[in-house]
């Protein structure tokens, strides 16, 4: 069915709304995740905020042209198939993902926790003792310093995220006993020249003797 092109030049103005109005709801649902994504860590990560901007741009541009991009495709009949742009489709389920990527889901719950905690209750305390003790030196920099401690924190994160990036996965050490090679084992039936040379030089000690 031809979509109307005043509505699909309307919805091209919205991530991944026009992608959804010709009927490609999982690429649409896609470019709205990531959006939301990057608006949810710049509100509550103030360092973040410019990546955040970054990103959102950048979508919004791809799904703009991917939308009458998509309308061209479905105008001439060679329109691709619906997918999501990271690949989970139904043979990939929310379950099976948490089970595979669980330590991920976990770290990233306990970090928005902690921030929570942090910008909820301690600096609100810290806000009350600065507003309220303008003389007091030592509240006012406890309270400068407790509130570049998530920027500090983001900054050693990206840090060493980059640094291992630029380092690479380790290869594990080999367990000898992963040794595909196995020692030389004797086969049934075959000679011992060892036992005979020794049985031999016994006979003829006893001749001897």
């Amino acid at each position: 069915m031809k979509k109307n092109g005043f509505l699909t030049f309307c919805f091209a103005f919205i991530p991944g709304a026009g992608e959804m109005y010709q009927g490609y709801m999982k690429r649409g649902l896609s470019l709205v995740m990531v959006c939301a994504a990057a608006i949810a860590l710049g509100s509550l990560f103030y360092p973040l905020v410019g990546f955040a901007f970054a990103v959102c741009c950048v979508v919004w541009m791809y799904s703009f042209f991917d939308t009458f991009n998509l309308r061209g495709q479905l105008l001439a009949g060679t329109a691709p198939e619906d997918d999501y742009l990271f690949h989970l489709g139904y043979d990939v389920s929310l379950e099976r993902l948490l089970k595979t990527r669980h330590k991920l889901f976990g770290w990233v719950l306990v970090a928005v926790g902690l921030y929570t905690l942090y910008d909820e209750l301690v600096m609100d305390f810290l806000r009350e003792l600065y507003w309220n003790s303008e003389n007091n030196w030592i509240i006012r920099v406890i309270y400068n310093i407790m509130d570049q401690v998530p920027t500090v924190l983001v900054c050693l994160a990206l840090i060493a995220l980059g640094a291992w990036l630029v380092r690479g996965p380790q290869q594990k050490k080999q367990d000898p006993a992963d040794d595909p090679f196995e020692p030389f084992e004797q086969l049934p039936g075959q000679l011992d020249f060892g036992g005979e040379d020794a049985e031999e030089e016994e006979r003829h000690d006893g001749h001897e003797q």
